[in-house]
C-alpha cells in the first residue's frame, strides 16, 4: 500500500514542480536560501494498540484524551530553497512512542528514529499570488525517509511481557527494526526578519510495517505517528569566496591606477605603484 501512495505522491509532486519553476523563472543559485532549524512537539501513535481516542473532538488541548499517550519529540532540519514557492529540506528527528488499548488490555513502549527528505511547497503565494513580503507563509510538504524504531508490549494489568521488536524478553535493546516511510503534513510559518523565521507544523508519518507497536494484528495495515511541533529556522548563504592573493593584488594595482590605461612605465615618480606592479609581476 505504501508503494501505492508514493507513486501518487511522486506523480502529484512532479506536476506541481513543473509548472511553478515555468511561473518562477527566478531560482536560487546554490550558495542562496539555506537554513537550519529544530522543532519540539508532541507525537502520537495510531495503530492496532490504541485506544479510539483518535476523534477530532478528543484530539484537543482542551481534552483530558489529549495528553494521553503523547511523547516529547525533537527534530533538526537542514532546508534548501528553490524559489520563492518550492524547497527541499532533510530531517534527522527522535523520540519515544507509546500506546494502550482497554479492550485487548495491553500496552505498548518504544523509541523511534527517523531520517527523511521533504519537499515543502507555499501554496497560497503560489496559487493567490500573494506578495512575497507577506510575513506569514502557508506550506504543505510531503517526503519520503528511513524509521527505526524497537517497541515491547505488554499486559496492562500483570504487566507481563507479551510482544516485542528490538528488545528481549527482559526489556533489553537488541538490533532495531528498519522500515520505509511516507510523511505528510502542514505548516505555518512567520517570518521575523531576514534572518529568523518561527514555524508550527502537523504531519503524518505512515511506516511500512504493522510491527511498530511490536504486535501483529490479523488484518495487515499501515502504522505510523502523528507529529504537531513549534521550531525556530536560522537562514544563511554559502560564502563561496575563493579569490586568491594574486587576484587581490591585481585588484589593489587596477585601483591604483585609476582612469589610466596606459601600461605600466617604470620611469613614474610613484613609489606606491612601483611597489604595487612589482608584487603584480611576481
Amino acid at each position: 500500500m505504501l508503494a501505492k501512495y508514493t507513486k501518487i505522491l511522486f506523480l502529484l509532486l512532479l506536476l506541481f514542480i513543473s509548472k511553478s519553476f515555468i511561473y518562477a523563472q527566478n531560482n536560487l543559485r546554490f550558495s542562496e536560501g539555506w537554513g537550519i532549524g529544530a522543532n519540539i512537539g508532541l507525537n502520537y501513535f495510531f495503530g492496532d494498540i490504541s485506544d479510539d481516542k483518535g476523534r477530532i473532538w478528543n484530539n484537543t488541548p482542551l481534552s483530558s484524551f489529549y495528553y494521553t499517550d503523547k511523547n516529547l519529540m525533537a527534530s533538526f532540519s537542514l532546508s534548501k530553497s528553490i524559489n520563492r514557492f518550492w524547497g527541499i529540506r532533510g530531517h534527522i528527528s527522535y523520540g519515544k512512542l507509546s500506546g494502550s488499548d482497554e479492550k485487548t488490555l495491553m500496552y505498548f513502549k518504544g523509541n523511534v528514529y527517523s531520517m527523511d527528505l521533504d519537499v515543502s511547497f507555499q501554496y497560497l503565494d503560489y496559487f493567490l499570488k500573494r506578495p512575497e513580503s507577506s510575513k506569514f507563509k502557508y506550506y504543505a510538504f510531503a517526503g519520503l525517509g528511513l524509521c527505526s524504531f524497537n517497541a515491547i508490549a505488554r499486559d496492562v494489568t500483570s504487566n507481563t511481557f507479551l510482544y516485542a521488536r528490538g528488545y528481549d524478553r527482559n526489556g533489553n535493546t537488541t538490533n532495531l527494526n528498519t522500515e520505509s516511510k511516507l510523511k505528510l503534513g502542514l505548516g505555518i510559518a512567520y517570518q521575523l526578519d531576514k534572518k529568523w523565521i518561527f514555524n508550527f507544523e502537523t504531519s503524518l508519518h505512515y511506516l511500512n510495517t504493522d510491527y511498530l507497536d511490536a504486535y501483529k494484528s490479523t488484518s495487515s495495515k499501515l502504522e505510523g505517528y502523528g507529529f504537531m511541533s513549534l521550531g525556530v529556522i536560522y537562514k544563511f548563504n554559502w560564502d563561496f569566496n575563493f579569490s586568491s592573493k594574486t587576484n587581490t593584488v591585481n585588484s589593489l594595482w587596477e585601483k591604483s591606477r585609476g582612469n589610466n590605461d596606459r601600461s605600466y612605465n617604470s620611469g613614474l615618480k610613484n613609489k606606491k605603484k612601483r611597489k604595487l606592479y612589482n608584487k603584480w609581476k611576481k
